[in-house]
């Protein structure tokens, strides 16, 4: 009796062995190396900080080594011209699929929708991605150089929004990064902006440009007004004209508009309009003015703000609907400080903005008035 369970103890264990190889399905790699290349061998692999071939076989697989430097990441993906499924190098990615397949109208629809940014905004940043997407993920980047510094402004917002969205649809950051590293690697952000750069305005210079503009009569004079007046972006003009007014003025916290009319003949509009970096939190406008832009029947980026644009161009071809923006951040600094300014323009922090908003408002509106009159302008008459 004790024999026959040693037989079937004999049987077991080698069913056990077979069903164990047959399991492991793992491939023996070998390497042909000199002896004495051996210990150079041996050092070369504790140097990197692996005890065997096997470690270093496993890291190379996993990913974890060699350690990939941005300059052989984007390279990789230059030169990445797979169509087997295999995974490329790039952090995981695959080919180039990732943008050339990218939904243009699901693109469209996250700028407009979730990010809510202007439907021309929304338009041109497509348009930007959709028209430089196979020379920015390739080795044409770099005639991107070449370009203007406002076409490259331009062509960086597209791809940069583009990173963001593939981060909303797909939970995924290493497009952003991507993005990032592109940019840095070819310096396209280089010489983009003038920030570096100082400028004099003299006083004489803005007060006529403002009594030329301040000439102008009709409708459109009407909106050049407005928008000197206010400082506000064009979008944020459109956005002011169509948004209701909310009649509680006792810290109603609603979206719509809220106005108070000051006793000196300036009306502050809380606004609180956000589209990614841009903010808005309220402006200090002549309530005359306020009242006629908003009894105008319609109001629009096409036909107004653009009819407004050409005929200030016709008269002055230094001048632009913008400029009014630079012109209203130049008056408020002759009188207000730099922080209170950058307030008005949307630039300054949220609790700066909360502050004035509850207790400094009086005193922001008596020098709003005196920032004019530095001009020769009663801007509580105009």
């Amino acid at each position: 009796m004790p024999l026959k369970t040693e037989v079937e103890d004999k049987i077991i264990n080698q069913k056990y062995q077979i069903l164990k190889v047959i399991k492991d399905n793992r491939k023996s790699l070998t390497a042909r190396i000199k002896p004495e290349d051996l210990p150079v061998f041996n050092q070369r692999l504790k140097l990197f900080g692996f005890n065997s071939l096997n470690e270093l076989a496993h890291d190379f697989i996993a990913g974890k080594f060699p350690q990939i430097t941005e300059d052989r990441q984007i390279d990789n993906l230059v030169s990445n011209t797979q169509s087997n499924g295999l995974k490329s190098v790039l952090e995981g990615g695959c080919d180039r699929e990732f943008y050339e397949r990218a939904d243009l109208k699901d693109i469209y629809n996250y700028y407009l929708n979730i990010r809510k940014f202007h439907p021309k905004t929304s338009h041109d940043l497509v348009s930007y991605f959709k028209r430089f997407r196979d020379q920015f993920f390739t080795e044409k980047v770099e005639d991107i150089r070449i370009l203007t510094p406002r076409m490259r402004s331009k062509i960086i917002e597209a791809f940069r929004k583009f990173g963001q969205y593939y981060f909303y649809r797909f939970n995924n950051d290493q497009c952003t990064d991507l993005v990032i590293k592109i940019i840095r690697r070819y310096s396209l952000n280089v010489g983009n902006t003038d920030h570096g750069k100082l400028y004099i305005v003299d006083d004489n210079y803005l007060a006529d440009k403002i009594k030329l503009l301040l000439e102008m009569q009709g409708e459109i004079g009407l909106i050049i007004k407005f928008g000197l007046f206010s400082g506000l972006r064009e979008e944020e003009l459109v956005y002011v004209h169509k948004k209701p007014i909310c009649p509680n003025l006792g810290g109603c916290g609603c979206d719509k508009l809220h106005v108070v009319n000051k006793p000196n003949g300036i009306s502050v509009v809380l606004i609180q309009w956000h589209r990614g970096h841009k903010k808005c939190y309220f402006s200090l406008i002549p309530t005359k003015t306020w009242e006629q832009f908003r009894k105008l029947p319609s109001f629009d980026y096409n036909p107004h703000i653009k009819s407004a644009h050409s005929f200030m161009k016709a008269k002055d071809a230094v001048l632009h609907f913008m400029w009014l923006r630079k012109a209203h951040y130049n008056v408020m600094c002759r009188i207000m400080k730099p922080f209170e300014a950058n307030i008005l323009a949307g630039r300054a922090k949220t609790v700066d903005a909360k502050h004035y908003a509850m207790y400094e408002l009086d005193l922001m509106s008596n020098n709003y008035v005196d920032a004019w009159s530095k001009f020769g302008l009663n801007i509580s008459l105009v």
